[in-house]
C-alpha cells in the first residue's frame, strides 16, 4: 500500500457524497417529474416516448452511480483492512492522517508525539504495508 493510494480515501469520501447527491437528484426526478405547463397556444408535438426514455437514461445513470460506490466502497474496504495489519499507534496514526484526513500537527497532539517520534512510526508502517503488498 502506497501513500498515494492511501490518500485516495479522503478524495472516495468525497466523491461518494457528490455521487450520493446526484442520485438523489436522479430520484426526485424520476419520482416527481416536473408538471407540463398547459398554455392556449400551439406548440410542436412531442414523441409519446419522451417520458419513458427519461426515465430509462435515469435509471440507466442510478445503476451507473451504484456500482461506481460499490467500486470506491472496494477500495476504501482495502485500505481499511492494510491499515488493521498495523500495530495500535500506527493504525491510530494512520487512520488520523488517511481516514479523518487530519493535519500532521494534529496526529501528533493527538497520538502525544513528537514531530520526529510521528514521522518515524509513519515511516515503519509504510514499510510494513509496502511489505505486505509485496507479498
Amino acid at each position: 500500500m502506497t501513500k498515494e493510494r492511501l490518500r485516495k480515501y479522503q478524495y472516495i469520501k468525497r466523491e461518494q457524497e457528490q455521487i450520493r447527491q446526484q442520485l438523489e437528484d436522479i430520484e426526485a426526478a424520476l419520482y416527481y417529474p416536473k408538471i407540463p405547463h398547459l398554455s392556449d397556444m400551439p406548440s410542436a408535438p412531442v414523441g409519446g416516448n419522451y417520458q419513458e426514455d427519461l426515465a430509462l437514461h435515469h435509471i440507466e445513470l442510478q445503476d451507473r452511480y451504484r456500482a461506481k460506490l460499490e467500486e470506491l466502497a472496494a477500495e476504501q474496504l482495502a485500505i481499511e483492512k492494510a491499515i488493521e495489519t498495523l500495530e495500535s499507534t500506527q493504525r491510530m496514526l494512520f487512520r488520523y492522517r488517511y481516514l479523518e484526513g487530519l493535519k500532521w500537527e494534529e496526529v501528533c497532539i493527538r497520538l502525544n508525539y513528537s514531530w520526529r517520534q510521528t514521522h518515524n512510526l509513519h515511516g515503519a508502517g509504510l514499510k510494513h504495508l509496502q511489505s505486505m503488498e509485496d507479498e
